[in-house]
């Protein structure tokens, strides 16, 4: 159900995690652990999944925060949100007594808090949200010094199974692109994400991939690349709730 990072697991009081589609009530293309209402799954399935990820989680459910994920650039603090919000990374302080989330079914989820546990953001980033380098702006947005974070990296599709056109490759350095390896160009969004964390300041020790493919494991993740609109969507969480 859960996949954690170790360097965050040291962190006093900071609850976090990574889903994966193991351990829900979610029927058919859904199954199991399917904890987003996109695509048509039954509400009350979803919702006893995200009772369960609460409890295995260890935070309230009422704590939770997400936001409208629009594949841009904008990161907000999650005591700012409307109804109408729309962004793709959340961010809280310990005060706020908050968890913070997004969805992913093969973008880059990446959670960040600083080792004092004073501070925690989950981020949403697919391809757009790269470009757009909303990792750095998730650690400019905590307002610590980026030495004392400590980012995770969970479960999103990799290097290998990301084939893109050449329109999106040439958005990207060309150092983490491969046009050699195979018939069209491949980017390595991992690669990338954590070449922006560490030029927002993170110490490369302190950058840590959780998970794996989620395209190559269906039998563990939801893909979007791979199902189309019939996939769930998996939860990354962090915070204080």
């Amino acid at each position: 159900m859960l996949e954690r990072s170790e360097k965050l697991s040291t962190i006093p009081g900071l609850e976090h995690g990574f889903t994966n589609r193991l351990g829900g009530v979610s029927q058919g293309r859904f199954s199991s652990l399917n904890l987003g209402l996109k695509w048509g799954d039954e509400p009350s399935a979803v919702a006893e999944n995200l009772r369960r990820v609460a409890a295995a989680g260890a935070y309230d459910p009422a704590s939770l925060r997400r936001v409208k994920q629009v594949h841009g650039g904008e990161v907000l603090r999650a005591t700012a949100l409307t109804d109408a919000s729309e962004a793709d990374g959340l961010w809280c302080r310990r005060e706020d007594g908050l968890t913070v989330a997004v969805s992913t079914a093969d973008c880059v989820p990446i959670l960040l808090a600083d080792t004092s546990g004073a501070v925690a953001a989950a981020v949403h980033s697919g391809w757009r949200s790269t470009v757009a380098r909303i990792a750095e702006t998730a650690v400019a947005a905590l307002e610590v010094d980026p030495r004392t974070l400590v980012a995770a990296i969970g479960p999103c599709i990799e290097l290998a199974a990301f084939e893109v056109g050449p329109e999106v490759a040439a958005q990207f350095d060309a150092a983490f692109v491969d046009v050699r390896t195979y018939a069209k160009p491949h980017v390595d969004l991992v690669a990338v994400v954590r070449a922006q964390l560490e030029r927002a300041g993170l110490a490369p020790e302190n950058i840590e991939r959780v998970g794996a493919c989620t395209h190559t494991h269906p039998e563990r993740y939801f893909s979007y690349r791979r199902d189309g609109k019939g996939t769930g969507q998996m939860l990354s969480f962090v915070g204080f709730g």
